[in-house]
Parts: C-alpha cells; structure tokens; sequence
C-alpha cells in the first residue's frame, strides 16, 4: 500500500466513525425526517458535479439500478440509522453498524447464489452472537429498554438496506467508476427529500448543530466517500482492512464527545462483532463502502 492511501482511508474511517456520534448528538436539536432533508441535499448538491458527467453517459437501462440503489443507501440506510439513535447509544449503534459484511454475505446467499466456506459462515455466527450481547440487556432495562431494543432494530435494518445498496451498485461502480457511480446514486437517492425541503428551510440551529449538520454532509458523506475511493485507488483492496477501526473510532468518540460509558455488555460484544468479520478475511477484499455513512 502507498502511504497516501493509508492515510486517506484512514481519515475516511474517521469521519465515518464519528458520524453516529455527531447524529445522535443532533437528532436532540433537530428531528430525524428534517435532519436527513438538510444533510442528504447538501451532499447531494456537492456531488453534483461528479453525477451530470455520469449521467450522460449512463446507458439507459442502467438508471433503475441507481435509482434503487440511491433509495437503498440514502433513505433505506440512513434512515432508520438516524431515526435509531434517538434511542441507542452511539457507541452501540457504531458497533451494530460495523456487522454491514455479514448482510452483504447473507443477500449475496439468499439472491445471488454466492458461496461462503466454513470461515466466512463462522465470522457470520460469531458477529450476529456480537450483535445479541449488544443489543440483548437493553431488552431487560426497565423503562427506556422497548425504546433501546427498537433502536438497535432499526440500525441492523439499516445495515441490511446498506447490504442490498452494495449489491445493487457493485456492477454499476465496476462499469462506471466507485466515484461516479456513488455520486450518481447519491442524487438520484437525495430526489425524494426535494418534497420537504419547504418545511425545514431556512433550518433554524444552534452553532454547534450546525456545525455537526455540516459535519455529516460535507465530512462524513462528500469527504468520507472522496477519501474512501482515492484510498482505494492507491492502497488497493488490502485498504479494506482499515474499516475494522470505524467501531472503534465510534466507541471513543461517543464516550469523548457525549460522555457515554461503554458497559461490559457492550465492549464484549463490540468484541465479537469485530472477531467474526476479521474471520470472514478476504471474502471482503473488494471495496465495501461507497455509500454515505
């Protein structure tokens, strides 16, 4: 790997990582449906310049593809993932986030007609057993336990939406381009927010929710996605590897910037999670992200 490479994937990991952070900091101030209007729209409109290239280009009978796959990452992914950390913990949400692999195995199985070996079907095993220890003591809580299980049910919701997003945009990146195909998606994706932009604009924030609404647009979205594809280009598919630190930067950051503990329950199953995709290897050697995180 060059060492730009490294470097870019890295920050690219980063942002994502905090972006849980920033969001379950913000839909305090700001609702879900409002929130993702303002962010999806303003990466959109950077992105712009990458997708009206692309889209004269694109053949016709590819523009479903992306149009679902756009509905898949911007609405189906990002979504439920905002709307779930009203009640999860970042740190938790970060961890669940990091099982997107395994869904993108199990599509890949159940439509696709893929095959796995032994290791990949036991990475599987052991990361969902990740997933049950994270989310299982929150159903035994008295009081906000429903609200805690719900929330963790809607980010493995959205996990599965980002599943079926790399599925449907994997051709589409290898025939146009990681760049211009997420770009293109990413718009096609941001057209039904367009219907609510009268009822949030002009946003009425504070400074430092507006600071973290730029923060997820332009530096998770635009700038994660840029940095993510160069890192690609120039450290090649062992740069994936890197994604294993984004449940990491999620832990840290929500524990620095929300004050949040990491309980027992929580640590052990961040453990498992991150055990069983490092034992799926390099079933995950192509890129992984290229949606908005």
């Amino acid at each position: 790997m060059r060492p730009g490479g490294i470097g870019a994937g890295l920050i690219a990991v980063c942002l994502w990582g905090l972006a849980p952070v920033a969001t379950r900091s913000l839909v305090h101030e700001l609702a879900p449906l409002p929130l993702l209007t303002l962010r999806q729209l303003l990466a959109a409109g950077v992105l712009l310049p990458w997708a009206v290239p692309a889209l004269r280009r694109t053949d016709a009978r590819d523009l479903p593809r992306f149009i679902v796959a756009g509905l898949l990452g911007m609405v189906g992914y990002n979504l439920p993932v905002t709307v779930g950390l009203q009640w999860l913990p970042a740190s938790s949400a970060g961890l669940l986030l990091a099982t997107e692999p395994v869904w993108v195995l199990v599509i890949g199985l159940v439509f696709l007609g893929e095959r796995a070996g032994p290791r990949v079907l036991a990475g599987t095993g052991v990361a969902l057993a990740g997933v049950a220890v994270i989310a299982g003591p929150a159903a035994l809580s008295p009081g906000s336990g429903t609200r805690a299980v719900a929330g963790a049910a809607l980010v493995l919701v959205a996990t599965l939406a980002f599943g079926g997003y790399m599925i449907v945009l994997r051709p589409l990146s290898q025939k146009y381009g990681p760049v211009s195909a997420t770009a293109t998606s990413t718009v096609a994706g941001a057209l039904p927010y367009l219907a609510l932009v009268g009822t949030v604009w002009p946003p009425r924030l504070s400074a430092p929710a507006g600071a973290e609404l730029l923060f997820l647009a332009l530096g998770s979205t635009v700038a994660g996605m840029l940095l993510w594809n160069l890192a690609v280009v120039l450290g090649g598919a062992g740069i994936s590897r890197l994604l294993y630190l984004e449940p990491v930067v999620s832990v840290l950051g929500a524990m620095v910037f929300l004050g949040e503990r990491a309980t027992a329950a929580v640590l052990a199953g961040g453990l498992l999670v991150t055990a069983g995709v490092l034992m799926m290897g390099d079933w995950m050697a192509w890129p992984r992200r290229s949606a908005p995180s």
